[in-house]
């Protein structure tokens, strides 16, 4: 179960001896330390992970956790952290490829990132590349998408919406309704065109902005997953900060509002225009 993890040359080890700590932590909380190259979070009643050097990861279960809550952290959190040492710069956001352009959708949870890239693969043949994590790298002055292989994850009213069934889908915990789908991913890296901002309003419209200049590179960095384990991570801050600016430099970026209330093909079709197909 520990080896279903995104990344192929990260080692992946139980543990049911004591756990090691951060030895020069920047963030140090009852369960949670940070460094530049190690990372702890204890997660009640599921499991205790240690990260290092980002390439090796151990893992403790608590006992009677279940086997899907200890992966959800591991590919979520854990998957975060060991990113950040790797220094692979990755945003909060689900991405796919359409018509040969690299979308990015951030945004808050329950924002609709993942929906609406489902409704993008459902109804307009996009393909699938990642859900909520989304790593990038920088080849000269092309940004590129890194597939991570990971399953697209709806709540079950997003299924209903999407006239999904939800008979075969796997629940991510066992308390929660929310299914992972098994779209087939992005096999390789593919250049990211276009970052969108997903954000909901108490209106009737969608509206929308191209974000330039200083509020370019602020937004970029608001977006990137797990931003708060930076502030124990000084060194690894600095390197994102000139990739940032790179990226800033050579892709669009749009602040979306969607209504709080709306359809999800709506949402679709309203970025569609925004990506300009």
């Amino acid at each position: 179960m520990l080896q279903d993890f995104p990344l192929k040359d990260v080692l992946i080890e139980h543990s049911e001896g004591q756990m090691k700590h951060v030895s020069l932590p920047f963030i140090f909380r009852p369960h949670l330390e940070v460094g530049e190259n190690e990372f702890y979070i204890d997660i009640r009643n599921t499991a205790k992970y240690f990260v290092e050097n980002g390439n090796r990861v151990t893992v403790h279960p608590y006992k009677d956790a279940d086997d899907d809550s200890v992966l959800l952290f591991l590919n979520g959190s854990v998957l975060g952290a060991v990113l950040h040492q790797k220094k692979m710069l990755s945003f909060h956001g689900s991405a796919f490829c359409i018509n040969d352009k690299g979308v990015i959708v951030c945004g808050s949870s329950g924002s609709g990132k993942s929906s609406v890239t489902a409704a993008f693969c459902q109804q307009d043949g996009a393909t699938f590349i990642s859900d909520d994590i989304t790593p990038v790298t920088i080849e000269g002055s092309t940004v590129k998408l890194v597939p991570l292989k990971t399953k697209l994850k709806l709540w079950d009213d997003s299924l209903q919406k999407l006239n999904i069934k939800k008979k075969d889908l796997k629940r991510i915990r066992p308390e929660l309704e929310k299914y992972t789908i098994p779209y087939p991913n992005f096999s390789h890296e593919h250049q990211l065109d276009h970052l969108i901002v997903l954000g909901v309003h108490n209106q009737s419209t969608y509206q929308s902005s191209n974000i330039q200049g200083i509020d370019k590179y602020n937004i970029l960095r608001s977006q990137i997953y797990r931003k708060s384990f930076l502030n124990g991570m000084p060194e690894t801050e600095k390197y994102y900060f000139k990739q940032l600016l790179a990226i800033a430099s050579n892709i669009k970026v749009t602040f979306v509002l969607r209504p709080q209330i709306c359809d999800i093909y709506d949402t679709a079709k309203f970025l569609k225009d925004e990506i300009d197909l």
